[in-house]
């Protein structure tokens, strides 16, 4: 038999609505009764202070090598003349914080703003850490300690969901032991595990890149499931996601554990409740005071099996299915979370539409538009394959699946998709851009490349003259050589 997890909960209408609905609530830290003893930044301190070194090193070498590249050609480098071009990479710092904050300053000074700053560049990692969604859960369904602080002292019910295989319960990246323990936890010595996400605007053109932890890092998982050694009488299990909120069961409910003070109605109320919306047998049990004790155990009831009455829990199918919300009003807001690089609750509810409108072109794009700003590029391509089938005359979808391509290095595939969108769209700047741009980095199309960017300077794209730039020097070099 599959392992089992158990839910302690009161008797109420929140409770009611995990049998009726088919989802739990995923809180997060802050929610629960033990928000984080620990950070990230914390347990990595001294590999994060190494990480910011290394950067400002990159960022201000990065800034001198091109300095030095104008001086040896005498061109003007944002407009200083030769003697202040020498005097500037020839400045000598005591360190390199002093170093990258006079980087810092002069791209300030001259661009009205400053590049981003290396010291922030983890700063979202323990906001990242309290943005996780997590179900609390015990390996044990009869700790009397449990039924009073969790069950409303016993009158409550246990709700066990099963491990099965597929689960996320049999996830090991979903469902994590909790460790007890009163230091922190050990770095782990191969560094964070991160991951680049970047949002788009509505066209699906405008990148922002952030840094985050990735979720299946081992350090990140460690402080999301370490708790003082004064819990572990819980016994602890957490089924987590990226994010809160409601969540399909994370396994079979598979059993129900009435509380000594739950009333016959109520156990009644809930049996029905099993029976009509669990799409499978339910194991019931009670707790009962074991004779001449203070001690209580966990036996099945008189009627220990519900029988289900359903092969799909009903809240997850529809005949026709609600009608989608107002397309414009829906694709704003599910942009708008995309850009707040809040990609779980924007799939979660494109995947909630998308089984009662499973062919909305709609929904496809916004799909893959929040699956490549998690930088999940492969489901991306799927989803604006799915776009280009149901839309083949749509400029967008086109582009769409060019990027998704181009991001996979599938450039051939690219240029095609590319082309199609531009046959549809040929005003699309964005387009003629990025197929400027990669065919511009062939030497046999090259020539073509940058007629296509120049026809994108044309149109308005804000980065085709410095691109049209670099491919002409590097052009030239070729060329000398």
């Amino acid at each position: 038999m599959a392992t089992v997890f158990y839910k302690y909960r009161a008797d109420s209408k929140f409770t009611e609505s995990i049998f009726t609905t088919g989802d739990v609530f995923l809180s997060t830290a802050i929610g629960l009764n033990d928000p984080f003893e620990c950070s990230v930044q914390e347990i990595a301190k001294h590999w994060i202070e190494s990480q910011v070194k290394q950067m400002k090193q990159a960022a201000v070498a990065g800034f001198l090598i091109e300095a030095f590249r104008y001086r040896r050609s005498e061109r003007a480098f944002f407009g200083l003349s030769t003697t202040e071009l020498e005097e500037l990479t020839n400045r000598q710092h005591d360190n390199i914080d002093q170093a990258y904050a006079s980087y810092r300053q002069f791209m300030l000074d001259k661009n009205g703003h400053s590049p981003s700053d290396c010291e922030r560049f983890f700063a979202n990692i323990d906001a990242q850490l309290n943005s996780v969604g997590i179900f609390s859960m015990s390996a044990n369904p009869d700790h009397p300690l449990m039924w009073a602080h969790y069950a409303n002292d016993h009158k409550g019910l246990c709700i066990g969901f099963e491990a099965s295989e597929g689960s996320k319960l049999a996830a090991a990246d979903h469902c994590l032991p909790v460790q007890y323990s009163d230091s922190l936890p050990e770095f782990d010595e191969d560094g964070l595990l991160s991951e680049t996400t970047f949002s788009v605007d509505t066209s699906g053109r405008s990148y922002v890149s952030s840094f985050k932890i990735a979720f299946t890092d081992k350090t990140f998982q460690k402080a999301i499931s370490t708790k003082p050694t004064v819990w572990s009488y819980e016994n602890e299990w957490r089924y987590v996601e990226p994010y809160d909120g409601l969540f399909q069961w994370p396994g079979p409910l598979s059993e129900i554990t009435f509380g000594l003070k739950c009333s016959d109605e109520r156990r009644k109320h809930y049996i029905a409740l099993a029976e009509q919306y669990v799409p499978n047998d339910v194991r019931l049990y009670e707790m009962r005071r074991i004779h001449g004790t203070n001690t209580l155990e966990r036996v099945p009831l008189e009627i220990p099996l519900t029988r289900a009455r359903c092969k799909i829990h009903p809240a997850h199918i529809s005949e026709d299915g609600p009608e989608i919300m107002d397309p414009q009003q829906f694709a704003a807001r599910i942009e708008s979370l995309i850009k707040q690089l809040q990609i779980g609750p924007a799939l979660f509810e494109i995947d909630q539409n998308l089984k009662n409108h499973p062919e909305s072109p709609v929904l496809w794009s916004l799909r893959g538009m929040a699956l490549g700003a998690a930088g999940q590029h492969a489901e991306a391509l799927l989803s604006f394959q799915k776009l280009t089938e149901a839309c083949p005359d749509v400029a967008q979808g086109w582009y769409q699946l060019g990027v998704a391509l181009t991001q996979l290095d599938q450039l051939e595939k690219a240029v095609v998709a590319y082309r199609r969108a531009i046959e549809l769209d040929p005003n699309d700047s964005s387009a003629v851009f990025n197929l400027g741009n990669i065919l511009a980095c062939s030497f046999d199309a090259s020539e073509e490349g940058l007629k296509l960017l120049r026809r994108a300077e044309r149109l308005g794209h804000r980065r085709a003259h410095a691109k049209i730039i670099e491919i002409e020097t590097i052009l030239l070099k070729l060329k000398d050589e």
